[in-house]
């Protein structure tokens, strides 16, 4: 797609313009309106410009013309972004000169009798006559360089919060936008003037909300809260991150009465240009990498205490498969737009959510002006399902060598029950619900290459241990202590070698363990 820049003079220092088709009218009826004193005008010396430039008019036109082209397209321009900046050559940013047209100018203003000298005759004849650089911006080449500014420009507005934590109020922040076909359209201009420098078009994106908005909030209570545990390895280290970019997101967020928590609203895309990076993900039941990894622990995290916090889950959705870093029921999937976690403030106060990242814990809590709810958590297994094996030929492996590159987790099929007791009213509540979790696939690599040869070095089997539940579990959170009590009885699922003992292993996965 081409944006074809105007093409007409600018007379300084008013910088009138006019297109080709106004040449045209003028030439056709200057000799109507022209005195002889104005002809005479015509003919008197005029220095002449290309965008503020002076030209030579002793050079041929066209040799000219491809000289001023050839420099220009050379010299890099700078935009300017707020404090982002992007130096670029002109013809790598996609912009073009019409190197007939901009000769044709050079030959009329070097021609005393033309519609373009006596035009300027006519109209400001003691100012040096300044035409334009005659070209054009090709926006498939530069649209992807100024998405590159993009991605440093563009930021979400922060609103107001507080630290549940020190029960201090911080101030909001701005976000900030660039417009991408307004910085198109200033860079069109630019071309146009000869200029070096382009201001980009950046909107400042307000937040909704400031310190006002919490005046009256009072978070002297804990409601509920939970922890979670994460991989503190080198390996881990861009899942923690997303892990901190999603906890710093919803931190000090508060929840007026009658208002929903939105995780993906308030979370925002899992994109590198909202700060995430690429981790392991879950994808229909396998490990994979993907944008925003991670970021499930921090809405399972947040679910569970405010499961345990009694307030109303309007949207969760259980993972594809069991997760090793919270218990079986308590999780809550996310995936921006198509899975999300949403919860009700029900309570006749605002409440604040708490969100840490830090020394290899998770940390959700919940608080307000007091807590009112005793909270029991119920959970069954009430079936297991077994899994299936998919073994897969591979030639870059020794002949007969297997690799257990996913190990395989039983389905299960659970049965979660809460009961919501209000201290004051007596008055209790009693939700139940099931979860399904598919059972994950057992993945093999077999060998079929060449026998081992020394120095050979053996991939490592999948290092995740036998997965362990526990077959009954019950949490309680009385009202006013922050002491869970926890009973749990390990069942047939909860003991090390209950996958074993249940047939779902065969001799070559026992070896593999």
């Amino acid at each position: 797609m081409w944006v074809k820049v105007y093409a007409g003079f600018v007379l300084d220092p008013y910088r009138r313009q006019a297109g080709i088709a106004l040449l045209a009218v003028a030439s056709a009826l200057l000799g109507l309106f022209l005195s002889p004193e104005q002809e005479v005008l015509a003919t008197s010396p005029v220095q002449v410009l290309i965008a503020g430039r002076p030209v030579d008019l002793n050079q041929k036109p066209r040799v000219l013309a491809i000289e001023l082209a050839k420099t220009f397209l050379a010299e890099k321009v700078v935009i300017r972004a707020n404090d982002e900046s992007l130096a670029v050559q002109r013809s790598v940013l996609g912009a073009r000169v019409d190197v007939k047209r901009l000769a044709g100018l050079i030959e009329q203003s070097r021609n005393p009798r033309s519609p373009l000298r006596r035009i300027h005759a006519q109209t400001t004849p003691s100012y040096p006559l300044n035409l334009p650089m005659p070209s054009e911006l090709d926006t498939d080449q530069a649209m992807p360089i100024i998405l590159t500014l993009k991605d440093k420009v563009d930021h979400q507005a922060i609103d107001a919060r507080v630290d549940p934590a020190r029960q201090l109020l911080i101030p909001s922040q701005s976000g900030a936008r660039l417009d991408l076909y307004a910085t198109l359209e200033a860079i069109d201009r630019a071309l146009v003037d000869w200029r070096d420098t382009v201001g980009a078009a950046v909107q400042r994106v307000p937040p909704q909300r400031n310190i006002n908005f919490y005046k009256d909030v009072d978070i002297n209570a804990l409601l509920g809260e939970f922890d979670t545990r994460y991989d503190r390895s080198y390996e881990s280290d861009d899942r923690t991150h997303n892990l901190k970019i999603a906890a710093s997101a919803i931190d000090g967020y508060v929840v007026q009465p009658d208002e929903v928590f939105d995780f993906n609203q308030i979370v925002g895309r899992r994109t590198k240009t909202n700060g995430f990076r690429e981790a392991t993900v879950i994808a229909e039941g396998e490990l994979t990498d993907g944008e925003g990894g991670g970021t499930c622990q921090i809405s399972s995290t947040l679910h569970s205490a405010v499961f345990l916090a009694g307030l109303p889950i309007l949207t969760r959705h259980p993972h594809s498969r069991p997760s090793f870093y919270i218990k079986l029921g308590l999780d809550a999937a996310v995936a921006y737009p198509a899975l999300n976690f949403t919860f009700k403030n029900d309570l006749p106060f605002p409440i604040a959510v708490g969100m840490k990242v830090e020394n290899g814990i998770v940390h959700a809590e919940i608080r307000g002006a007091e807590q009112m709810r005793t909270v029991i958590f119920d959970r069954r297994i009430e079936a297991v399902f077994a899994y299936k094996k998919s073994v897969k030929e591979d030639p870059s492996l020794p002949d007969g060598v297997r690799v257990l590159i996913q190990r395989g987790i039983p389905g299960f099929r659970v049965v979660r029950t809460r009961e919501i007791i209000d201290n004051k009213t007596n008055q209790k509540v009693r939700e139940e619900t099931k979860d399904i979790y598919p059972a994950t696939t057992e993945l093999w690599r077999v060998g079929t290459g060449p026998e081992v040869k020394e120095g050979f070095e053996l991939p490592k089997n999948d290092s995740r241990p036998e997965y362990l539940v526990d077959e009954f579990l019950t949490i309680t959170r009385l009202a006013g202590s922050a002491e869970l009590k926890i009973k749990r009885d390990p069942g047939i699922t909860g003991r090390y070698g209950w996958t074993s003992r249940e047939g779902f292993l065969d001799a070559a996965e026992q070896a593999a363990d």
